[in-house]
């Protein structure tokens, strides 16, 4: 047997040679082993993967490449019954990749998605012949069901149990609608132009051309402009360059002040046809309108300072309007930059231009106003831009046009030279991206309409309005603790999910999980519409007469809902919100408090052990706030109407504040926000990405807003309510920013004269008998107690801890490996059997055979 071995390792390494050195795999290599390994699994539904991707494969080894190659940055899922993300959470090995997992064809049966779980199919099976493997049991039901086929869902599942048919046409459904939104926010930029040329294009037109050139139409061309001395004239040279000479150009010079009015007046002495108007600085929709109302074109265009005209564009334009019935169309762009803060890494040029649906206008603007021409007509029907707006100008009054008659129509040629290099001076460069959201509500929500129906809605009934933005584990834990909570209590409830254009798994596992039951309804936008609009787009979906607005990362229990909804019987009750705890019990939010001028709110006794808050809010009238916080909030819903909802402006900060400040000086005198300290809710706050990407331009909406009327500074009449000292604050970041408004932190201490000491008790969960018996001794003795798990062992109130009693369990030594006593306080430890520690590291040492009167004496 040895002889054998050599040589067959002598054999073996002679072979190597003869091949010669081998290649390391590369990434295809191993993808295009895994598809192979894959299509043995014998899992892929074909038809599901091509309702993902909007695409047709001519194989199952055609999709399962495609897949494999693609998977990493779209998210998709081979079968209805397999949902990567989901098995993480119960695969034996979380760290392993799903096709890992079932690869390895282990024992362990575990749930591959919310509509299957292996133990339970193969429990369902006959014992002799029950599958040894999760992969094993998913092959087998795909083999054997049929439509009518119960699913082995998961245990928890609410509702009915879903049939194989059923549960796979709404996962077909599911899919092709988030098809379609990936097609509707696409990223509409190429490197090269594929559009016909001029001449061809013509031919397309021949009735348009006729008119164009018989009729010679007057187009009225409005270019506002403000300080742009160094590129105005370009954009006038190419006016004067076009094909089509009968126009005429308004130049409304928006209280420049500078040499730009002396650059139009020498290119309007050469030519009658330019015109300056000049008003005040007003922003570009006001200057637009200035020159709408002095057009008298029978068609209008429009044109930026900074971006030229090609000669045929108004040509091509107009042989297209005159050929159909169209209420206006839109040329090619090309773009030079990418408006970014570094164009050096961009393309030279990208190319934009194409035709759309309404659908995909309110998805996102695909039509820039340089390359619109609009009928007059249309143009006088959906009136001037909106001059509240500070940018997306242009996308809402285009859709205004859609909603009027039509979305215009796209003319394949370049008519646009588009200069997109990130420019301060542009409007787009200097103010934040939620301008978008507040565009797009006014077409999104109809609130005359809703305030007409809000006597209709559900009495009783309660709304529970919760966005979720890329996470489907804390949020079907929120919406289970919900439904819960209200099969217990008998509450009629119904949960508006809307989700914030995560990515394709989050909307796919709640569907699954939820669908069931239909007191759950889940509308999935396009795009993050952040929290103020997703929730008013929630609140426009709901039915009930109160809305609670909840985030995803909460946990409530039985007996949460019905004191905020008491709480609202009272016309002077704005709004209401629970307590907010932490999951280690320490107080998240207990209202909101102001500092005064330029100071931000903040959630008052944030941070602070809980015997705070009872000791805050004993009296009725302590209760009483100028705002409260949406994380969790119960509202009248024909009030959050008549409020029009939150702002849009505000991108995921402030936007509770603002609602409660515009609430209170729309109300009668008397009335207020409240906390209900009756009602407890878990908030895990966790960060969503992007969460804190615009807190900058939030606090400058928020001062520009409000400034000369912030809140009027409350905190030190609060904390004095919580047998507390409010010093000040301390101020944050940012230092020296541009924005006028800091963050703040309070400066708070123990007030004088206040009776029993506080005292912390800090615990690892082994000893509960012990702390239980020594939580009661300090209460009885007149402490304040706070008892501390190791999250919360150096929250930030602990500074004003007077004793921090230390009991851990046995081994370590205490302070070596867990507490490290807390500076300014009387640190005690009491060991257990067992335990000691080094001379010093705490002020009083109490054994184990000294017990609880033991700490006592030493408090």
């Amino acid at each position: 047997m040895a002889d054998r071995g050599g040589i067959g390792r002598v054999a073996r390494r002679f072979a190597r040679q003869l091949r010669g050195p081998e290649k390391p795999l590369t990434v295809t290599d191993r993808l295009d082993r895994w598809a192979r390994r894959i299509a043995e699994f014998g899992v892929l539904d074909r038809e599901y993967l091509e309702a993902q991707t909007g695409r047709a494969f001519a194989s199952d080894d055609e999709a399962i490449a495609f897949y494999v190659h693609n998977d990493g940055q779209r998210g998709l899922s081979l079968s209805p019954l397999v949902e990567h993300e989901w098995m993480r959470e119960h695969q034996p090995v979380p760290a392993m990749s799903w096709y890992d997992a079932l690869h390895q064809e282990g024992p362990e049966l575990f749930q591959t998605g919310p509509l299957f779980d292996a133990g339970v199919y193969a429990a369902s099976v006959p014992a002799a012949d029950r599958p040894a493997s999760t992969l094993e049991a998913l092959r087998r039901f795909l083999r054997d069901a049929t439509d009518a086929t119960a699913l082995p869902v998961p245990p928890g599942r609410r509702g009915p149990t879903p049939t194989w048919g059923a549960a796979r046409a709404a996962a077909l459904q599911g899919a092709r609608e988030f098809a379609a939104a990936q097609h509707r926010t696409r990223r509409r930029y190429r490197s090269t132009w594929d559009g016909p040329e001029t001449l061809d294009l013509a031919a397309r037109y021949p009735r348009g051309n006729d008119r164009r050139d018989a009729e010679q139409p007057l187009v009225s061309i409005v270019l506002p402009v403000h300080r742009r001395a160094d590129v105005v004239g370009a954009a006038i040279d190419s006016v004067l360059a076009q094909e089509h000479g009968v126009w005429e150009l308004l130049v409304v010079d928006d209280g420049s002040g500078d040499d730009t009015v002396d650059v139009v007046r020498a290119r309007a002495r050469g030519d009658a046809r330019i015109r300056l108007l000049e008003r005040e600085n007003g922003g570009a929709a006001a200057a637009r309108n200035t020159g709408l109302a002095a057009a008298t074109g029978a068609f209008i265009a429009f044109l930026d300072a900074d971006n030229t005209w090609r000669p045929q564009h108004l040509s091509a334009a107009l042989a297209a309007l005159l050929d159909g019935d169209a209420p206006g169309v839109h040329t090619g762009l090309r773009m030079v930059g990418a408006n970014n803060a570094d164009d050096a890494t961009a393309p030279v040029e990208t190319f934009r231009g194409e035709d759309g649906t309404a659908e995909d206008l309110l998805a996102g603007n695909f039509i820039d106003l340089n390359a619109l021409v609009v009928r007059r007509d249309v143009a006088d029907a959906v009136g001037p831009f909106a001059e509240d707006l500070r940018r997306w100008i242009d996308w809402e009054w285009l859709l205004r046009i859609a909603e009027h008659a039509a979305v215009p129509e796209y003319v394949p040629v370049i008519g646009v030279d588009y200069d997109n290099v990130r420019d301060p001076r542009r409007l787009s460069s200097g103010q934040p991206a939620s301008w978008q959201e507040v565009a797009l509500a006014r077409h999104r929500i109809d609130w005359d309409a809703l305030a007409a129906a809000a006597p209709d809605r559900v009495r009783g009934r309660v709304s529970i309005v919760m966005p979720v933005f890329r996470d489907w584990t804390m949020t079907r834990r929120a919406v289970d603790t919900v439904l819960g909570a209200a099969d217990h209590d008998g509450d009629d409830v119904e949960v508006v999910v809307v989700d914030n254009g995560s990515p394709r798994s989050v909307s796919a596992v709640l569907d699954a999980w939820f669908r069931g039951d239909p007191r759950v309804v889940l509308q999935r936008e396009d795009r993050n519409r952040n929290f103020a609009l997703g929730s008013d787009l929630g609140l426009a979906r709901s039915t009930g007469a109160t809305v609670v607005m909840l985030n995803n990362d909460t946990e409530v229990t039985s007996g949460w809902l019905r004191p905020l909804v008491a709480a609202l019987e009272d016309p002077t009750v704005l709004g209401v919100q629970p307590l907010l705890v932490y999951p280690d019990g320490v107080v998240q939010a207990a209202g909101t408090v102001s500092g005064g001028d330029k100071v931000l709110p903040w959630h008052f006794l944030g941070d602070h052990p809980r015997y705070d808050a009872d000791r805050a809010f004993r009296t009725t009238a302590s209760r009483r706030f100028a705002a409260i916080t949406a994380a969790v909030a119960a509202f009248r819903a024909e009030d959050l109407i008549r409020w029009h909802g939150f702002d849009p402006v505000y991108a995921n900060g402030l936007e509770d504040v603002d609602l409660c400040l515009r609430a209170l000086a729309a109300a009668e005198p008397g009335a207020a926000f409240v906390v209900e300290p009756a009602s407890v809710v878990v908030h895990h706050e966790s960060r969503t990405p992007g969460r804190d990407d615009a807190r900058i331009e939030n606090r400058r909406v928020f001062d520009e807003r409000w400034r000369g009327r912030w809140p009027a500074a409350d905190a030190a009449a609060r904390y004095e309510d919580a047998g507390l000292r409010y010093l000040g604050v301390e101020p944050g970041l940012p230092k020296g920013h541009a924005v006028m408004v800091r963050s703040s932190r309070p400066v708070v201490v123990g007030a004088p004269g206040a009776t029993g000491l506080r005292v912390a008790v800090k615990h690892d969960g082994s000893r509960t008998a012990d702390v239980t018996a020594l939580v009661a001794a300090l209460e009885g003795a007149g402490h304040a107690v706070q008892v501390d798990m190791p999250t919360s062992w150096y929250r930030g109130s602990s500074g004003l801890d007077d004793v921090t009693v230390l009991v851990s369990g046995g081994g370590a030594a205490p302070g070596r490996s867990s507490f490290v006593p807390q500076p300014g306080a009387r640190n005690v430890v009491w060991l257990a059997a067992g335990q000691h520690v080094a001379d010093g590291d705490f002020a009083v040492v109490v054994s184990a055979s000294e017990g609880v009167d033991g700490v006592l004496s030493a408090v």
